[in-house]
């Protein structure tokens, strides 16, 4: 009767001759049939030998509720018919392997479900290499507490709308080049009824690995114990429309919703909250390559990471792109929503290794946005904003992007970071960092704080933020181009003035090297709490092209002091070109628009207006290095103030109407050409170690100066001396003897091809407390071909003196246009000779 009871619950697809014999059967045992309970036709025990005997090569189909206490095989041409509302019970450890093909035919109002046959876990269904290309189809199907929901040792099953729920280890494991179509896949408590684990494989949702491409379109993973999605071993797939929650609980490896290892799957779509890690994608195989692309990826409430780039071995970084970003969002990383708060390594992490980011948001984070180290040129952030993230009072971590160790740098274009609980950047010890369009406001510490790092961004707005806009400290090759500093120091201490100007450079660079240089280029700054520009104990710094405006009238606008700076050892020169500085300095607040203690430097083209002291400069402490300030227009009540200067030259500076001071200067020696007073009557001030140098002085009331005993003003001028001829024509290669009377010593020179000698900045008087000296007598000898001349002249202002030499039959001068000497011309070229300048 159960041989029977078998044949009528399972069917073979075989030839009409069979069908005749069958019905033969049939007629012969409708006795038998008519005492055989119904319930036991819907049930079968496939566990003794009589089951075995239907495992032939046929077509087998499954109906109602099915038993195997033993595993199912179906063979390399057969195939299993699962029917609709079918019931599959399994023993524990049991399994049907697939060889042939598996058609389950459940319907959403009727699955198919597999469960265990008692306390124990079944393993599933497993596909095995043999199955590839057979058309197995999987539809509306629940596995329920089981070891293995489906494995694949190849095969390329097509499966819609499966579920699996609780189980053990793995609900689908691939591997050996598995290549299934998944749609709309559920799976429900992976690890969670583990009463001990022997390894870290339990509570996987997929795992990919060893060279398989699964298309997985619609998938929701929920309360997983390790990893929603698994991805290793040169593998690869399209896994899109994905969702997970609540990743976490496994204490052997790192827990994550998406690992990807050593792979190149494609990722679209998905969605990741409450795991403790969101995505991860590891390079560990340097014979292989890592490339996971990620588009439209939105991680929320992660306990440690949202994502994380890396190379397991974080000494040998990887040089290219290990992951591509594309739309990519990670909210509330260590937040309430978290598993646990507040114990968040960072939103975003890269690690030894290079990724791509493109339109990435980074919001609420409890630790720092983003985290870069031992990162290079290979990784890009383009469009990237960080908004109310950052650990407070962790260093760097409190901060918006951390980066460190990056020598040579990532490049970030459009950048936007706001509401930090630090900084919005924090670079340091070597976090080199490129760029443009960046956007840095409304944090709680500086916009930009640059520590021991190369930094070059083009374009940057500096805007609200409690600290400093920018704050450069012991770096080297920093260019900040385009930026605008404003609104910042809004919550600094008034007692410190780094944190409440608007640019603020501090060591940076403490000795002259010829490279490394610091440089602001167009940079503005303006209506901070303190002062526009800070500069303390740096020296190859460029400030080029510099606005400052509207800052707190308290401070100076422009505040150096490289006091601090040892000498012997550290020490140059600071560069300001091209700065226009307007400030309202009066009352209780007047004080300088420039401020300089103990430091050298170059200033070039500087223009002050509003009410101001005008420039207060002491060059002492820089060790003997000269200065020069040139192109300058000097302006205010106190105008310029200058000492402890051991050479300070000047070109083209001039005091303006709006210097109502004097020029005072003490034990400064100064050395300027061309000064020009449009007012005619500002005094200059010369202490007893002071001595000024004025070349071509224009309007400069120098007899009105108030110089101590000691002290000294020249007035210097040019010279041109002309050799001529009888008929006024310029004797080329002249010989010329200058000889003066006082202040200088003689001079020979030769005419040029013009018989001129220009001989500049000679002293023509000087003045003392004890008056001024009568004018020098230049006396001038000339000679050519043994004729002589002699003449004189009073320097009192430039001056052209001819020397005219009476030649007799003078012979012609040949002048060559070509060819140059020491040119070089082709074996038989041609050689063109211009003598037509000859006189």
């Amino acid at each position: 009767m159960y041989q029977l009871q078998l044949r009528l619950t399972m069917y073979h697809r075989v030839r009409p001759q069979a069908i005749v014999v069958f019905v033969l059967l049939m007629l012969l045992f409708t006795p038998l049939l008519s005492v055989i309970d119904t319930n036991d036709i819907a049930e079968s025990d496939f566990s003794n030998e009589s089951s075995k005997l239907v495992s032939a090569k046929a077509q087998t189909t499954w109906s109602g509720t099915q038993i195997l206490t033993s595993s199912y095989t179906i063979s390399v041409q057969d195939e299993l018919i699962i029917s609709a509302c079918t019931i599959v019970k399994m023993d524990e450890n049991v399994r049907i392997y697939v060889d042939g093909r598996l058609t389950i035919e459940g319907t959403s109002s009727c699955p198919v479900s597999l469960s265990a046959n008692g306390a124990g876990d079944h393993e599933g269904i497993q596909f095995n290499s043999s199955s590839t290309g057979r058309g197995s189809v999987i539809d509306n199907v629940t596995i329920e507490d089981s070891l293995y929901g489906i494995t694949m040792f190849g095969g390329n099953p097509i499966i819609h709308n499966l579920t699996i729920v609780n189980p053990d280890r793995v609900a689908i494991d691939m591997f050996n080049n598995a290549a299934p179509q998944i749609y709309d896949l559920f799976v429900d408590q992976a690890g969670r009824n583990v009463p001990w684990q022997s390894d870290w494989r339990f509570g996987l949702g997929v795992s990919v690995g060893a060279g398989s491409t699964p298309i997985i379109i619609g998938a929701h993973f929920s309360d997983i114990l390790t990893r929603g999605i698994n991805v290793w071993g040169a593998s690869g797939g399209i896994f899109r429309d994905i969702t997970m929650d609540n990743v976490t609980g496994s204490s052997w490896v790192m827990v994550a919703g998406v690992w990807v290892e050593d792979s190149v799957p494609l990722l679209t779509d998905i969605s990741i909250d409450k795991s403790d890690n969101g995505i991860v994608i590891r390079h560990v195989d340097d014979s292989g390559n890592t490339r996971a692309v990620v588009k439209r990826a939105d991680i929320s409430n992660s306990m440690y990471r949202g994502v994380y780039v890396d190379k397991q071995n974080h000494t040998n970084f990887t040089n290219y792109e290990t992951a591509d970003f594309t739309d990519l969002t990670v909210t509330g990383t260590g937040g309430p929503g978290a598993k646990t708060a507040n114990i968040a390594y960072a939103a975003i992490e890269v690690n030894a290794t290079g990724a791509w980011f493109e339109n990435t948001l980074v919001d609420q984070s409890t630790t720092v946005g983003v985290r870069l180290y031992f990162v290079d040129y290979s990784t890009t952030f383009r469009d990237l904003i960080i908004r109310d993230s950052g650990d407070t009072g962790q260093g760097p971590h409190d901060s918006g992007l951390a980066i460190r160790s990056s020598y040579f740098a990532p490049t970030f274009d459009g950048l936007e970071i706001s509401g930090s609980s630090g900084s919005a950047i924090y670079s340091s010890s070597g976090g080199a960092m490129q760029g443009s369009d960046w956007y840095l406001h409304n944090n709680s510490k500086q916009g930009l704080y640059i520590d021991s790092a190369t930094v070059v961004v083009e374009g940057m707005m500096l805007e609200n933020n409690s600290f400093a806009g920018a704050h450069v400290h012991d770096s080297r090759y920093v260019t900040l181009q385009n930026v605008t500093s404003q609104y910042n120091g809004i919550a600094g201490s008034t007692s410190n003035p780094q944190q409440t100007a608007g640019l603020v450079f501090t060591k940076a660079n403490d000795i002259e090297s010829v490279s490394g240089d610091v440089r602001c280029r167009n940079c503005d700054t303006s209506n901070n709490q303190g002062s526009g520009i800070y500069v303390e104990d740096s020296v190859d710094l460029w400030l080029e092209n510099i606005n400052v405006f509207d800052n707190n009238d308290s401070y100076a606008p422009v505040y150096v002091d490289n006091g601090g700076l040892t000498i012997g050892q550290q020490g140059g020169q600071f560069h300001l070109i091209n700065i226009q500085i307007d400030t309202e300095r009066v009352g209780p607040e007047s004080g300088p628009a420039l401020y300089i203690e103990q430091a050298a430097g170059e200033i070039d083209m500087l223009s002050m207006s509003g009410n101001h002291t005008g420039i207060y400069w002491n060059a002492d402490h820089n060790g003997n290095r000269p200065s020069s300030i040139s192109r300058s227009y000097f302006s205010g009540s106190g105008c310029l103030d200058l000492s402890d200067h051991p050479s300070l030259a000047g070109t083209g500076n001039v005091i303006t109407t709006d210097c109502t001071g004097s020029i005072t200067m003490s034990n400064s020696q100064v050395n300027w050409s061309g000064l020009t007073d449009s007012t005619g009557s500002t005094i200059l001030t010369l202490d007893a170690s002071s001595d000024m140098h004025l070349h071509q002085p224009n309007n400069v009331a120098i007899a009105q100066a108030v110089m101590a005993t000691g002290a000294t003003i020249d007035e210097a001028w040019d010279m041109t001396i002309w050799v001529l001829n009888n008929n006024s024509n310029g004797i080329p290669n002249a010989y010329v003897n200058l000889t003066f009377d006082q202040f200088e010593p003689s001079i020979d020179e030769y005419t040029n091809e013009l018989g001129t000698i220009f001989l500049p900045d000679f002293i023509g008087r000087r003045w003392s407390n004890n008056g001024v000296s009568a004018a020098t007598v230049v006396s001038v000898d000339c000679a050519y071909d043994s004729i002589s001349n002699s003449t004189s002249f009073t320097l009192d202002s430039d001056k052209v003196s001819p020397c005219v030499l009476p030649l007799d039959n003078q012979a012609p001068f040949l002048i060559w246009s070509t060819p140059v000497d020491s040119s070089v011309y082709p074996s038989q070229g041609e050689v063109f000779f211009n003598a037509s300048d000859s006189w």
